[in-house]
């Protein structure tokens, strides 16, 4: 017998290999939408996150960033996602907007995912997403012959992406591209022959987390969010939460990045560790059913004279009918 596992795990050990490989193929601007609390709602980032928590679960997450700065980003998602009969396929669906000052974007992504079980708590889950964005840029004017005319830009935009997401009951490894195609908008405009206006970037994401504790005590949960992108320093997010009487989370939060025009003026993302941020969070389940969170990011960068922080509110609610009385599962920790 496990002669048997362990030759199934090394296929799929190599699956997940290649899988990675082909993932790779992105290149790595930040355009995607950042959150905070990204480790309880994954399916925004990585497809093959869907039916992860083996029930039907919807969930909302929304960011109001840099308070006070006006035209400040003000981002969302709301997503829902559930196994299906056959206990190796999930299906997810995710709504996300994101505004910044002029730019009002909304997105819809639609999840598959294929699960393979690697034994009687592992499992390698595949995912592919299929995505419609649909850009709204008032920002631009463009000049012509006759002076300078609005050239503001409304465009869907259609894409796809995959995923990677080995996970069990006491850690996971993930990584995902969620759009493939280097999509450019072009607009006649600008000028006689056309010019780009606005170019969709690979993102590559990568995240892991491991629950440390026994079964019945308080549990420790370190998670990492490695975020890639074309013409921009890599970004990393470090968490590290406690779980407390299978009902609360309590954790502190850095994030890297932050200033891309240092204290000179120079353009240029500032080098040392300072960061961007750093995050306190903390969810609780409300009842057996329902899950509340919220999040605040206090700034390490230039940005600090300029704004109080970011806020985050994180709702989840279990759609299926109630299989007990607790609050919780005895498998609570598969829920990242």
């Amino acid at each position: 017998m496990h002669r048997k596992i362990l030759i199934k795990f090394m296929k799929n050990k190599f699956l997940l290999v290649f899988a990675l490989l082909c993932l790779t193929k992105a290149g790595f601007a930040q355009q995607d939408i950042s959150l905070s609390m990204y480790m309880f709602n994954p399916l925004f980032t990585n497809p093959a996150t869907a039916g992860y928590q083996d029930r039907q679960w919807l969930s909302g997450i929304g960011r109001y960033q840099w308070v006070g700065i006006e035209g400040a980003p003000k981002s969302g998602v709301i997503s829902y996602q559930t196994p299906l009969k056959n206990e190796n396929l999930a299906i997810g669906g995710l709504v996300k907007y994101d505004a910044l000052g002029l730019m009002k974007n909304i997105g819809l992504d639609l999840s598959f995912a294929y699960r393979i079980r690697l034994d009687e708590k592992t499992r390698l889950s595949l995912g592919l997403m299929a995505s419609l964005f649909s850009l709204n840029d008032s920002r631009a004017s463009a000049v012509t012959g006759s002076g300078t005319t609005d050239a503001s830009i409304s465009k869907f935009l259609p894409n796809f992406g995959a995923g990677a997401y080995l996970f069990s009951n006491k850690y996971f490894i993930g990584a995902s591209v969620p759009h493939i195609l280097n999509l450019k908008i072009a607009d006649p405009r600008f000028d006689s022959v056309g010019a780009t206006f606005s170019k969709v970037y690979n993102h590559f994401f990568m995240s892991a987390g491991y629950v440390f504790g026994k079964e019945n005590g308080v549990k420790f949960k370190p998670t990492a969010f490695l975020k890639l992108a074309q013409n921009s320093t890599p970004n990393i997010d470090l968490n590290a939460n406690l779980l407390l009487q299978e009902r609360f989370w309590v954790g502190l939060g850095y994030r890297s990045g932050g200033d891309v025009i240092n204290e000179s003026g120079v353009f240029n993302q500032f080098p040392g560790v300072r960061g961007e941020s750093v995050i306190a969070m903390f969810k609780m389940m409300a009842t057996s059913k329902l899950e509340i969170g919220y999040a605040y990011d206090y700034p390490l960068s230039n940005l600090k004279t300029s704004t109080s922080g970011s806020h985050e509110i994180y709702v989840g609610m279990d759609l299926g009918k109630a299989k007990s009385t607790r609050y919780v599962s005895p498998r609570y920790v598969h829920y990242f």
